[in-house]
């Protein structure tokens, strides 16, 4: 048996009451054939395994795991799910809206195993280069899929275990984020070569519940290093995530040659306090300096909101 099931049980079973972590039972070999039969697939054998050995549907990001019956509720497309889901995983970021006239609503080749909640889903894929992924998805195309970093089913599942058991500020960036301690993340921000998995370690920065105080200047080298622009409004981000000593970081970027970033940096320069939004008065003053010489007006008309608090 895979060890991942024995670990992904152990972790359930160490999850505290208030969770509520129950899945349903698990499905026989025979109920799995009859909808591969019916759907002419065979599904991914990590999820297959999941299936077998831990349960069916229940305990797990958002909403919890669909049971059989909401796999395939929505269109799948020209082929169903023996037609090949096209997207290649990793190659780049993908940016803006999907090509409605390709997508939206009809995804060949996946089930979906959690509904986010109003569009937002996330499908696995059982046809296609990207078979055994989990591919984040908006049915009305507002983004673009995205791949999740995980492996397969089960690398996903455990992940998902381990950001609830270690206590992760914020689950609701799940979705764009990886495992790994700080030191993994570490060296996947600055090293990997896709920038799919540089700003899936970064988005990790954003809620991990144990970083070290030299984090922030590792991100600041991280920033100026990085070329690509998802990448580096990532890492600001976590930078921002850091309390004032990554904040007061982040005026590296009012001089980034990319707007978005640039108008990125400028608002996450405030904080949040009991008595509303603030900007401490040394960012204040850089902020001011910038702004003079800002040309772009949606950078400008960001940095006067950040001022004017």
């Amino acid at each position: 048996m895979d060890p991942r099931i024995t670990r992904i049980q152990t972790k359930l079973a160490a999850l505290p009451a208030t969770e509520k972590a129950v899945l349903g039972p698990p499905l026989t070999e025979a109920q799995i054939s009859e909808f591969e039969d019916g759907h002419d697939v065979r599904l991914p054998e990590e999820f297959r395994r999941f299936l077998i050995h831990v349960g069916h549907g229940g305990y797990g990001p958002a909403y919890g795991l669909l049971p059989m019956e909401g796999w395939v509720v929505r269109r799948t497309g020209r082929g169903g799910l023996a037609a090949s889901f096209p997207i290649v995983p990793d190659q780049d970021i993908p940016e803006g809206p999907v090509d409605r006239t390709e997508f939206a609503d009809a995804f060949p080749g996946t089930i979906t195993v959690v509904d986010r909640g109003c569009s937002d889903r996330t499908l696995l894929v059982v046809t296609g280069p990207g078979r055994g992924r989990l591919v984040e998805v908006n049915t009305e195309g507002f983004f673009a899929p995205r791949f999740h970093t995980d492996s397969d089913f089960l690398s996903w599942y455990e992940r998902w275990l381990d950001f609830v058991l270690t206590g992760h500020r914020n689950l609701h960036r799940f979705a764009d984020q990886m495992s790994g301690d700080e030191t993994r993340l570490v060296a996947t921000l600055l090293d990997d070569e896709r920038p799919t998995r540089r700003r899936a370690a970064a988005c990790t920065f954003i809620t991990h519940p144990a970083l070290s105080g030299d984090l922030p200047g590792t991100l600041s080298r991280a920033l100026i290093a990085e070329p690509h622009p998802a990448v580096r409004e990532a890492i600001l981000r976590a930078l921002a995530a850091q309390g004032d000593q990554g904040r007061d970081l982040l005026v590296t970027a009012l001089a980034d040659p990319v707007p978005g970033v640039r108008a990125l940096a400028a608002i996450l320069m405030t904080e949040p306090t009991a008595q509303g939004w603030r900007l401490a008065a040394r960012r204040r003053e850089v902020l001011r300096r910038h702004l003079a010489n800002e040309t772009d007006h949606l950078v400008r008309d960001s940095m006067r909101r950040a001022l004017n608090l």
